[in-house]
């Protein structure tokens, strides 16, 4: 037998997803069987073969067996206890020839090939390729028998397209099977758009989610599109399409007759059931046709959540679409309005929107779009909404009076240049108390003027039944974030406690979403970073589907992700907030997307992806006039020395500087809380000590307006940086230190190093940062980026060891640590093997830089410092 029967096979060059089909070796440990089922193409021989290499790298025993048709034997058994003998690394006499010289029972058999799997002394993941391939009934009962009793050391892995014949239902009912399926292992938006990057086709985040929803994750469909690059790049998918139409064709081959006519007739809807296929022209064929392909994982799939539908893959669909547009083409309309309306009398509204789109069904489009709009916007749905409003002729939405509402809505809420048309429209039909409600938060979010909003805002909530619920809600969520801004944190508590009172029963809307985010920074301003990832989580859970409202939530979670060191986690929530924000008016959150997309890539070296996405920011911040994103890119560049492609003094002049900290509400306040650390760094760079105190004053004012710990804490260690990288002799007060320790350990640990990354400081050559506890702020100098760092900036100030007296070196922590147990100066001397001079002077130096009178001050100092002393029972 070829050895590569017993081995998978090898990885493709292109692979991608690796690292995350990897993590799931966790779970099949977890279950004594795992199925992979899934169409073909989507990788399942790639995904079991990673499976299998992770094994083996974890010190499992690992086997595996590519099955085919031929192997429909008895002797197909011989597969399985081969496979079991290579992964135990035993020798060939080990094998079911013994067993072959008389029939041997299933039972005799099972009980042999649990004895062997039972001699592994680690666990043993046997893969099973196209298990759906292996129909003999011997070696199915083989199968059967051996897993109604596994071995404590098996993991069985089956993959295939077909429904295995083994039985699994004991199996499910005992918790011992874990089922994965095409959604588990297709291609994830990323890793579509990091595949075709590579392959010369550089798509935005939005185009690759908008490619991947056509393929699903679909592996084969994505190296199809990855030939084409040029028009993928241009969104003209015609090509693709009409390709992959022909790599599928054998599938259909020997399937039921007229199967193509039907599936061509049935590509129009999204969703199929009985019912429908009739009406769609089919008899009761149709709904067999359906079941069989779904059993042969022919990409038809039956649905969890709805009994008795099946959804048929987007790209099968788009291919036996363009078959319809040349086999019938006057069938599509008539076929897409019956299906509309029976979408309608089903409760499914937003199929049923789409179909009369597609149907040129205007009039029942606009009606369905007009009951819909409200629901859609409160729950963040703005771009499907936009696209149908957009969809519709003018006339029809100029006289619905909710499709005006909603467009005026839309306009604020995706930062439309035309949104004040879009008022003024919304007033000319006399819905006066709306318009002027959205005109506010225009004001607010796109003019960026969010004190006047704030104001007025106070005196609609003081009448709140005069406004319509979405109107008052959103009115109530920005009022929110303005105290949240200025440090009013009860008040925070008290406007947003009606809205969460209404989520109880009505699940996270978009007034919700950003409810929670100004309830998650007030904690994060008092300092409670723990409280506030909880309230961002408890929001998340009640999310019911992606949105922009999951999205704001996602951007603040992901600034938590990444103070906390995951900096995984922290790509994985901002990149998926990233679409959704784009094309939002929330600027706040655009800047927290993208500044830890950007710091996340440039941690990780990956600096012209970081450099692309400064370049996105600056695009949307120049077309919108926002300053506080324009001072982002300022100092996202500065940070990756690129030439700077704004001026600072454009964004906040430091003549403007101290109007600037009075409200940290404004524009130029949350614009000069991001630009003073560009500020610090100018200061540094030209030796103007003066300058760097003035940055760090104006910032602690601007901290102390807030309220903010974490803007008061990156004033405070911008004040102190000379001292810090040993180019000043003046003392780092104890004070100072202890209230940065607080806010290290509070967990503004990122924040501190990111500022020092910025900042060019390093620590001085006799700095042990060793001996300080990982919680206090002066052991996080090592974790600052060396590569990162601006020669120009260290070379005239380069410290020499002892400058910077505020650090102790390793022989005075060892005096120290003498002191904290109690030993006089002759026992140091003698423990230390130093002449009694020596260690008065050294003594002398740590009672200095301790601003000690006594022994005792010296060590409670050196413990505010967060200096680990070696214990007594240590140093015997």
């Amino acid at each position: 037998m070829p050895r590569g029967k017993y081995a998978p096979p090898r990885f493709p060059a292109d692979l991608v997803g690796i690292e995350r089909w990897q993590t799931w070796l966790d779970a099949v440990a977890r279950h004594e069987i795992c199925v992979v089922r899934a169409p073909a193409g989507y990788g399942k021989t790639a995904f079991s073969a990673t499976l299998f290499a992770r094994a083996r790298s974890m010190g499992w025993s690992a086997g595996w067996v590519s099955l085919d048709r031929e192997d429909n034997e008895p002797s197909a058994v011989g597969h399985l206890f081969e496979a079991v003998r290579l992964a135990r690394g035993a020798p060939a006499e080990d094998s079911v020839n013994a067993l072959s010289a008389a029939p041997a029972s299933v039972a005799t058999l099972a009980g042999a090939l649990a004895e062997r799997i039972e001699a592994c002394e680690r666990p043993l993941l046997l893969v099973l390729d196209d298990i759906d391939h292996l129909t003999d009934p011997h070696a199915v009962e083989v199968l059967d028998q051996l897993l109604r009793h596994p071995p404590a050391q098996l993991r069985l892995v089956l993959t295939g397209r077909d429904i295995p014949a083994v039985r699994l239902v004991a199996a499910k009912g005992r918790g011992m099977l874990l089922r994965m399926g095409r959604t588990d292992i297709g291609l994830t938006d990323e890793e579509v758009r990091a595949y075709l990057r590579a392959a010369g086709a550089a798509l935005a985040p939005r185009g690759g989610a908008k490619l991947n929803g056509l393929l699903r994750g679909w592996p084969l469909g994505l190296r199809l599109a990855a030939q084409q690059p040029d028009r993928i790049e241009g969104g003209d998918w015609s090509a693709l399409i009409t390709q992959i139409a022909s790599c599928l064709a054998p599938l259909w081959e020997g399937q039921h007759a007229g199967i193509c006519e039907f599936l061509a007739r049935s590509s129009i809807a999204p969703q199929l059931n009985e019912e429908l296929v009739q009406l769609l022209g089919e008899e009761d064929r149709g709904i067999l046709i359906l079941g069989d392909l779904n059993a042969q994982g022919a990409f038809v799939e039956r649905s969890d959540d709805r009994n008795c539908w099946y959804h048929v893959h987007p790209v099968v669909r788009a291919a036996f679409r363009q078959l319809l547009d040349q086999w019938e083409p006057e069938r599509a309309a008539e076929l897409h309005l019956v299906t509309g309306r029976y979408y309608e009398t089903q409760g499914l509204i937003a199929e049923a929107i789409d179909q009369f789109l597609s149907a040129g069904a205007d009039a029942d489009a606009a009606r369905l779009i007009a009951n819909a709009a409200l629901p859609m916007l409160g729950l963040g749905e703005i771009e499907r909404l936009a696209a149908w409003i957009e969809a519709l002729p003018a006339e029809r939405v100029s006289e619905n009076g909710a499709l005006v509402l909603a467009r005026s809505w839309l306009a604020v809420l995706t930062a439309d240049t035309n949104s004040e048309t879009a008022i003024a429209a919304l007033n000319a039909i006399g819905e006066t108390a709306e318009a002027r409600t959205i005109g506010l938060l225009h004001g607010g979010y796109i003019l960026d003027q969010p004190e006047r909003v704030v104001e007025e805002g106070d005196q609609l909530l003081a009448i709140p039944q005069q406004l319509p619920r979405f109107a008052a809600a959103m009115i109530r969520a920005f009022v929110a974030t303005g105290a949240q801004s200025r440090g009013l944190f009860g008040l925070v508590y008290d406007v947003v406690r009606p809205l969460r009172l209404r989520a109880a029963a009505a699940g996270m809307d978009l007034p919700l979403a950003l409810a929670t985010r100004a309830r998650a920074a007030a904690a994060r301003a008092q300092g409670q970073l723990a409280e506030a990832e909880r309230v961002l989580h408890d929001g998340r859970r009640i999310l019911e589907r992606p949105g922009l409202a999951g999205a704001l939530i996602d951007a603040a979670l992901a600034r938590s992700s990444y103070e906390r060191d995951d900096l995984s986690e922290a790509a994985a929530l901002a990149t998926r907030a990233l679409p959704w924000l784009e094309s939002s008016c929330f600027q706040d959150a655009i800047v927290q997307a993208f500044q830890i997309n950007i710091r996340v890539a440039a941690a990780l070296a990956r600096t012209d992806e970081a450099a692309t996405l400064i370049d996105r920011a600056e695009l949307i911040a120049f077309e919108r006039d926002w300053t506080p994103l324009k001072a982002m890119c300022v100092v996202e560049r500065a940070r990756l020395r690129l030439p700077p492609t704004i001026d600072p003094e454009a964004v906040v002049a430091v003549a403007d500087e101290d109007a600037a900290v009075h409200d940290p509400l404004s524009a130029p306040g949350r614009a000069f809380a991001l630009l003073s650390e560009m500020r610090a760094y100018e200061a540094i760079a030209n030796g103007d000590r003066p300058r760097l105190t003035i940055v760090a004053e104006r910032l602690l004012r601007l901290a102390s307006n807030a309220d903010d710990a974490e803007l008061r804490a990156t004033a405070t260690l911008l004040d102190i940086l000379p001292q810090l990288s040993g180019r000043c002799d003046k003392m780092v007060e104890l004070e100072i230190v202890r209230f940065l320790n607080h806010a290290a350990t509070a967990g503004f640990r990122r924040t501190i190093v990111d500022i020092l990354d910025v900042t060019g400081v390093r620590a001085v050559q006799n700095f042990c940062s060793e001996a300080y506890s990982s919680g206090s702020f002066l052991a996080l100098l090592k974790l600052a980026e060396p590569s990162r760092r601006n020669p120009a900036l260290e070379g005239a100030y380069s410290a020499a060891p002892g400058e910077a007296f505020s650090f102790l070196t390793e022989r005075e922590i060892e005096i120290l640590s003498a002191l904290n147990a109690g030993e006089s100066n002759k026992e140091i001397a003698r423990t230390l093997q130093l002449a009694p001079e020596t260690v008065k002077w050294h003594l002398k130096n740590v009672m200095r830089k301790l601003r000690a009178n006594s022994r005792e001050e010296a060590v409670q100092n050196a413990s505010t410092l967060g200096l680990t002393l070696i214990e007594t029972a240590a140093r015997d």
